[in-house]
């Protein structure tokens, strides 16, 4: 078969000003949606639980353009776990890092990492060399490809009451309150994934700014997106991801509010259960050398 003939300098400029222009329009309809659809909201709110390693405005792109995905690798990457993408396919679009190299480091060996790794937002510099702006790169979900069997390894999951028993002391060691007293609970008295919910939310309430909302009910919004992002990711039953009412709100930024929101509610429930997985493994391990 022949090759496919390369394209020229002015072609590839061409083809990646068209990308860029696809996955802006697919941002666009995104946050249109995003405060018109309490289900687009809460599949944001899924697949930033589902792909942690994908930034916040990356889940919104892959959110918007393949609901239920979950795992997304570059062609090369599934390459390398034995899949390639399936003849038809069509490729989802991320934003990914243009990284050049700065005069310093032109003569340093190229340093490790994915460019079709989501970037943390505002990242400047990745090892030798700098990060000059960002383009739009293709990505396949599991179901675009086909080859090997592939199981992505999964964590492990936590029990319930060690999850509550860490966010009870994690809240304790961190507001300097006790969180039954602080919100009128007795926690016996709940089962405890219904516990550990309700700490989760009180984890996200502490921690989300109420002076970033911009109307009544947001802030509420995010603090239970937030402990909806948590709990899928901790193997808890979650509580509802409640779409913030941002319909028809306009601001100066760059970004609509929305944006803004599922940032804040995605990297706060990705901190939460960041912060008591480590904390729940320790104490389990613990207790199995105990015992």
């Amino acid at each position: 078969m022949a090759r496919k003939p390369k394209m020229s300098q002015d072609e590839r400029r061409a083809y990646s000003a068209q990308m860029r222009a696809d996955l802006e329009a697919v941002m666009d309809r995104a946050y249109v949606g995003m405060v018109a659809s309490e289900q687009l909201w809460a599949e944001v709110m899924r697949t930033a639980a589902v792909l942690p390693d994908r930034s916040p405005t990356n889940v919104v792109a892959i959110a918007a353009q393949c609901p239920g995905t979950t795992r997304v690798l570059s062609a090369g990457d599934w390459r390398k776990a034995g899949r390639h993408p399936a003849k038809g396919s069509t490729s989802l679009r991320i934003w990914t890092p243009i990284k050049r190299r700065s005069a310093e480091a032109a003569e340093a060996p190229e340093g490790p990492g994915d460019a079709q790794q989501a970037p943390a937002e505002g990242a400047a510099e990745d090892g030798p060399r700098k990060v000059s702006g960002y383009k739009a790169g293709p990505v396949f979900d599991i179901t675009q490809t086909e080859g090997d069997d592939y199981t992505h390894p999964a964590p492990a999951a936590l029990p319930a009451p060690a999850v509550r028993d860490v966010l009870i002391t994690q809240y304790r060691e961190t507001y300097g309150e006790d969180p039954e007293t602080a919100g009128g609970f007795d926690f016996t008295q709940h089962a405890p994934d219904n516990a550990a919910r309700i700490l989760l939310y009180g984890h996200a309430f502490r921690r989300i700014n109420p002076a970033d909302a911009l109307v009544p009910d947001q802030h509420a919004a995010e603090v239970a997106s937030a402990a909806h992002v948590s709990a899928l990711m901790l193997g808890i039953a979650p509580g509802p991801a409640v779409m913030p009412p941002l319909a028809g709100i306009i601001t100066g930024d760059k970004k609509p509010p929305v944006h803004g929101a599922a940032v804040r509610a995605i990297e706060t429930g990705r901190a939460i259960a960041d912060a008591v997985r480590p904390a729940v493994e320790s104490g389990t391990r613990e207790l199995a050398m105990i015992g």
